[in-house]
């Protein structure tokens, strides 16, 4: 089936609160902080939240974030509570996709609301454009809208039927009420930790899929665009190699670094494949100790 263009709703009302996330652990503050620098430069209306849920953030590390948006634009920071650390600690990550995922399975939660809109970016994000037609697209009913479509192998792989939509979880449209309503963040991190040895090799978005099962507003391409063909991006996620490194290719990372020079990494040199594998090598060692530990 094709991909339908978005529609959006300019008349439309959200009733709540309205909340622009991320969620970062140290490795990933530096793109958080070029993400929130180029989502800042574009307007949105006022009121609008502007959040990150931290994975044990320093102190440091949240005030190169503040500097990283104007002067006048209040940064909220939500560190997630050591329950839920726990909790989502038990579940499968990687060296690159770490537990600091699983969070936003529970941002209503963490925020304590039970209403409104979440508009969730993840960290390896660049925006263009205002997000603000996200606050006006109309979900015809259905708790979340990301960018997806028919994927036959992947329903496959999931379990689910073939003509089921996948979608990517880097982006995210939340109609709060409906979310809590249908208990998805909650079903998905049951799912999470009953399938914890199978083979879910996207994690969260993985259970999230299956508990969705396709029931989800198509976001046009151009508000999660992954692809160098994407015509008139709106919102570039860099889901390979990431910007702030000498292996990224993608044409957009010139655009990343200009708004990089506005941020404490100006001057940060580039990462490489060592860093990366050092990376690796640091994560298998925390995990085989905190194996040990019995953590």
């Amino acid at each position: 089936m094709p991909e339908q263009p978005l529609e959006l709703s300019m008349h439309s009302r959200i009733e709540g609160p309205r909340i622009v996330a991320t969620a970062t652990d140290r490795n990933y503050v530096e793109l958080a902080g070029v993400m929130l620098r180029s989502l800042t430069a574009a307007p949105l209306s006022g009121g609008t939240r502007l959040i990150v849920f931290c994975d044990e953030l320093q102190v440091k590390d949240k005030l190169d974030l503040q500097r990283c948006v104007p002067g006048e634009t209040n940064l909220e920071f939500i560190d997630i509570p050591k329950l839920q650390i726990a909790r989502i600690g038990r579940l499968r990550s990687n060296s690159n996709w770490s537990r600091t995922i699983y969070s936003r399975l529970l941002m209503p939660q963490l925020l304590n609301i039970n209403s409104g809109r979440i508009v969730y970016l993840d960290a390896d994000t660049l925006v263009l454009e205002s997000l603000e037609p996200l606050f006006s697209l109309d979900l015809e009913g259905h708790a979340i809208a990301a960018r997806g479509g028919s994927a036959a192998k992947e329903a496959a792989r999931l379990g689910l039927e073939e003509d089921v939509a996948i979608f990517n979880s880097g982006v995210l449209v939340i109609d709060v009420e409906k979310w809590l309503g249908e208990r998805l963040g909650e079903k998905a991190l049951e799912l999470a930790e009953e399938r914890f040895k199978n083979n879910l090799p996207s994690f969260d978005q993985d259970v999230l899929n299956i508990t969705v099962k396709g029931h989800f507003k198509r976001l046009d391409r151009r508000w999660n665009s992954f692809k160098s063909t994407d015509d008139n991006p709106a919102i570039v996620h860099f889901i390979h190699d990431k910007p702030n490194t000498t292996m990224c290719t993608d044409p957009w990372q010139q655009t990343f670094l200009q708004h990089r020079r506005q941020t404490p990494w100006a001057s940060k040199r580039l990462k490489t494949k060592w860093d990366k594998r050092l990376r690796r090598l640091a994560f298998s060692i925390r995990a085989r100790i905190r194996f040990l530990l019995g953590a």
